[in-house]
């Protein structure tokens, strides 16, 4: 299959991971307070790319967003809330 005919969101050329980034930071920043206290990790897989932010401290309690986002059109594909 050539790239003629693939789909116009397969064909097109992906977001920056930074952008990626910002949509996610941005979404999370309506909900909670102070990100600090996250790490951040971004996996791109079949579905688009997977952020979670996880508590630097393993045993505290909570918990911080995790999504799924096109990497073509940055359009948040699914969101969850942990605190």
């Amino acid at each position: 299959m050539t790239a003629a005919q693939l789909p116009e969101e397969q064909a097109a050329k992906p977001l920056p991971i930074d952008e990626v980034l910002r949509i996610a930071r941005e979404d999370a920043e309506r909900v909670y307070p102070d990100l600090t206290r996250f790490r951040i990790s971004l996996v791109l897989e079949s579905d688009g790319w997977h952020v979670e932010y996880r508590l630097a401290k393993p045993f505290a309690a909570g918990g911080g967003p995790h999504y799924v986002i096109c990497p073509v059109t940055g359009a948040i594909l699914s969101r969850k809330y942990y605190q």
